[in-house]
C-alpha cells in the first residue's frame, strides 16, 4: 500500500510539473508534447487514485482485527479451561476461565457506523464482554444451561448508550450483541477477531 500511496504521489507531482512546464516553453509543438505529458501523467494519477481508493475501501470493508489469543485445556469429558489472552487492550494478562461443554463462544456488542464513515477509515466500536461454553448437541444443552464468564465487570455503558440513541443518530447503521463459536481444540491456539460487522475465530497460522 504504501509502494502504491508513493507511486501516486510522484505521479501527481509530474503531472503537475509538466503543466507549469507548458507556460514555459516556447513554440506550439513543444508546448503540445508538454500538455500531451501531463494529461498522460493526469490520466495515470487518476487511475492510481481510484486503485488506492478501492484497495483502501477493500481494506476497510473486510479488514479484521486481532483480539485475542485463545486457548484450552480439558479438564475432564465435559469440563474445560480457557485461556484468554487480549492483544488490542491495556492489559496483557490472560484471563483464565473453566467452562463446560465441547465448545466455547465469545459475545460482545457491535455498533456498525454508516458505510460513508467506514470508507473514511471509521472503525466499528467493540467490546469483548463474556465467554461462555455449550455442547453441540442440542439434547445435551437443553439439560446443561451453557457456563458463562465475564470480560467486563459491568454493562458496557457506550453500547447501551448508542443502542438507545441509534434511532435518533444518522451516522450509526446498526447497535447489536455478536457473537462467534468454535469447538474446544486444545492442540490449536485460536485468534480472535473482530471485523466491520461481528466476531470472528480463526486457528491460528502456525508460528
Amino acid at each position: 500500500m504504501s509502494i502504491l500511496i508513493t507511486a501516486t504521489v510522484i505521479v501527481w507531482l509530474l503531472g503537475v510539473w509538466s503543466v507549469c512546464g507548458v507556460w514555459g516553453t516556447q513554440g506550439i509543438l513543444h508546448k503540445l508534447q508538454r500538455l500531451l505529458t501531463a494529461i498522460v501523467f493526469g490520466s495515470l494519477g487518476v487511475i492510481l487514485g481510484m486503485w488506492l481508493w478501492f484497495l483502501h475501501a477493500f481494506h476497510v470493508f473486510s479488514g479484521e482485527t486481532l483480539v485475542a489469543h485463545v486457548t484450552t485445556q480439558r479438564l475432564s469429558g465435559d469440563e474445560f479451561e480457557l485461556t484468554y489472552l487480549p492483544v488490542t487492550t491495556g492489559s496483557h494478562a490472560p484471563v483464565h476461565i473453566r467452562l463446560h461443554g465441547d465448545q466455547w463462544a465469545l459475545g460482545g456488542g457491535i455498533v456498525k457506523w454508516h458505510p460513508w464513515l467506514t470508507a473514511l477509515g471509521v472503525s466499528s466500536y467493540y467490546k469483548p464482554m463474556r465467554l461462555s461454553g455449550q455442547f453441540s448437541r442440542l439434547e445435551l444443552q437443553r439439560v446443561r444451561p451453557p457456563t458463562v464468564s465475564p470480560l467486563e465487570p459491568s454493562e458496557d455503558a457506550v453500547w447501551e448508550a448508542l443502542y438507545r440513541a441509534a434511532p435518533y443518530l444518522p451516522f450509526i447503521e446498526a447497535v447489536y450483541g455478536s457473537s462467534a463459536s468454535v469447538y474446544v481444540e486444545p492442540s490449536m491456539v485460536q485468534d480472535v477477531y473482530v471485523t466491520p460487522v461481528g466476531y470472528l475465530i480463526k486457528r491460528a497460522a502456525s508460528r
